[in-house]
């Protein structure tokens, strides 16, 4: 999927739902908002930046097998180093399970308001590019299948099928 020495401060990891029984919430959110991506992951500063039990940082390597990198078009490097370092000062923030179970029963967004306790991967992504100027959807809490389809993030579109 991704190569780690190709990664860049500010690009975006979308992660595909591996459908496993011991993940409930990965089951939940790909069910939730019925695409093939589960989990959204900022790329810092040699680390990635991503919400799970809390905000926290992983190695680069570490979701190569399954990961889809996008550059977002248009973002200058004082926007990438803003972005980057607004994710990065929310490491330690707790993931918001109850809102992700409450909010993907019925297969709407997962998330309905922005509270700033509250941190899914996907509206971590997105408000980290909020606070350098950059709004990648229009939608109020994206998940991470629907970010793959803004206009902004540049790379693979892998259920397309090449003409």
């Amino acid at each position: 999927m991704y190569d780690p020495k190709d990664l860049r401060p500010g690009d975006i990891l979308l992660l595909e739902g591996a459908l496993d029984v011991s993940d409930p919430i990965g089951l939940l959110i790909v069910w939730a908002s019925d695409n093939r991506f589960q989990h959204a992951v900022l790329v810092g500063d040699g680390e990635l930046i991503e919400a799970l039990d809390s905000v926290q940082a992983a190695p680069l390597d570490k979701y190569a097998p399954v990961g889809w990198q996008y550059k977002v078009a248009g973002a200058s490097d004082a926007q990438v180093r803003m972005a980057v370092a607004a994710a990065r000062g929310r490491v330690g923030q707790p993931y918001d399970y109850r809102q992700a179970l409450r909010d993907g029963g019925g297969r709407v967004p997962l998330a309905r308001r922005l509270d700033p306790h509250d941190v899914l991967s996907s509206t971590l992504v997105c408000w980290a590019y909020e606070q350098a100027g950059i709004r990648l959807t229009w939608e109020r809490l994206p998940t991470p299948g629907s970010l793959v389809h803004s206009p902004l993030l540049v790379g693979p579109r892998p259920w397309r099928k090449a003409s």
